[in-house]
């Protein structure tokens, strides 16, 4: 058996060649059981974001690779062979450890990015749900979930700010202290608010306000973010009541102004005012700094801090690397020793087979034999093949602690001409 790898990402496609390749959720039963009944997988399962296309298959033979490249293609009536150059086929230890350095977020478009091990676990479950997730993909999977863990929790992978919304999230708790008891303000309700608002939940925030020039839009957002919503015209409503205002419409033209920064700011002279504007152009007008107690801070101000934070991430990835180092060859181990006993046990029938054919033949003719002088025939031959198999057993048990276990394991079957059945 072997596990394989099929797909695409970032690092080799751009995301007009993925979307062609990508499976909706509307698809995946239809692809579960192409792939179960036309590619002939045993177990498969099926990662589809908007940075990958992955396909892990269980195998009997290595060049299924080039039948699930063949499956991407004419499932997505795509050309035969038109994104060949974009896929990449990986086999059992470099599909593992690609999976495994996935989970750890150091092959995202975001350096150390936690999202890709909420989106492994659902292709887990989704296989499973398809009968498509078996023993071994169901252990691989599960290895990489604790592989991710590990990284995120014995490294700093994942710590500090990687992304502008999430910048300006851990900014505005550095500034206005416990995110708990701070009232936040989101001006806009496109995706940078959306990351904000999840950002700000994560950060531990309770109470948010939603202003948007589509009051419904709002109104969504805050149902779904458990915030409450407020139309446009009460803007500066909402800035009286903000400790921390995050801005990102997409307004050709500033719209916060000194004028409002100035009228919140003569209710409450004591409590400051953290205004971080997230928008290109820019929605704050500059000269909010102008009134007394309020602090502004644009994208270019995010950028910078972004940047130190992702050197500060890649500084981990040594550490990480040795985690996904160590549980790869963990893993190789057990599909080793997994492959290893009934390879064993097929060379050992398949020896004693031999043996009781060429001892019956030779029983036949040697003619008539007194039971000790037949006994001590079986006992002679099956010391042979005791002997004769002893030093392969003992090797091949040896080599599925250092993860080649699987690929002795099938030299044995093809040497031998062992069935997969027994192997």
């Amino acid at each position: 058996m072997h596990i394989v790898v099929v797909g695409l990402d970032h690092h080799t496609s751009p995301v007009e060649v993925r979307e062609r390749l990508a499976f909706r959720s509307s698809q995946l039963g239809a692809a579960y059981q192409a792939l179960q009944t036309q590619v002939g997988l045993q177990e498969a399962a099926i990662i589809s974001t908007c940075n990958r296309v992955e396909v892990y298959g269980v195998v009997d033979s290595v060049d299924k690779g080039a039948e699930l490249s063949g499956f991407l293609h004419s499932f997505h009536n795509q050309p035969p062979h038109a994104y060949d150059a974009a896929l990449f086929t990986l086999v059992d230890g470099a599909a593992t450890r690609h999976l495994f350095a996935t989970a750890s977020g150091i092959e995202s478009l975001v350096l150390g990015e936690t999202q890709i091990l909420r989106q492994i676990r659902s292709a887990a479950a989704e296989a499973a749900s398809h009968r498509s997730l078996g023993p071994i993909l169901n252990t691989l999977f599960r290895h990489a979930l604790e592989v991710g863990k590990r990284a995120r929790t014995e490294t700093g992978i994942s710590r500090h700010a990687a992304s502008v919304s999430q910048a300006g999230v851990v900014l505005a708790r550095s500034l206005v202290g416990r995110l708990e008891t701070a009232h936040v303000l989101l001006v806009g309700s496109g995706k940078v608010s959306e990351l904000a608002a999840k950002n700000l939940l994560d950060n531990g925030a309770r109470t948010i306000t939603l202003v948007n020039r589509t009051v419904e839009r709002a109104q969504e957002l805050a149902q779904h973010w458990g915030g409450r919503a407020l139309p446009f015209d009460q803007l500066q409503r909402g800035i009286d009541a903000a400790d921390v205002v995050i801005s990102s419409t997409s307004a050709p033209h500033t719209v916060i102004h000194r004028q409002h920064a100035a009228t919140a700011m003569a209710a409450r002279p004591e409590r400051p005012l953290v205004m971080i504007d997230l928008a290109v152009p820019r929605d704050i007008d500059e000269n909010v700094t102008e009134v007394g107690g309020v602090h502004l801070y644009n994208v270019d101000d995010l950028h910078t801090v972004v940047t130190s934070n992702l050197e500060r991430r890649r500084g981990e990835l040594h550490a990480v690397e040795k985690i996904i180092d160590d549980e790869t060859n963990e893993f190789l181990a057990w599909l080793g020793a997994r492959a290893v006993v009934p390879t064993l046990n097929g060379l050992r029938a398949h020896a004693e087979r031999i043996r009781q054919a060429e001892v019956e033949k030779a029983l036949r003719r040697m003619g008539p034999l007194s039971e000790r002088e037949q006994q001590i025939i079986q006992a002679l031959t099956q010391g042979i093949v005791n002997k004769l198999l002893h030093q392969p057993t003992v090797r091949l048990k040896e080599r599925t602690g250092d993860g080649t276990g699987l690929a002795y394991a099938t030299a044995l079957q093809e040497l031998f001409g062992l069935e997969h059945g027994n192997a």
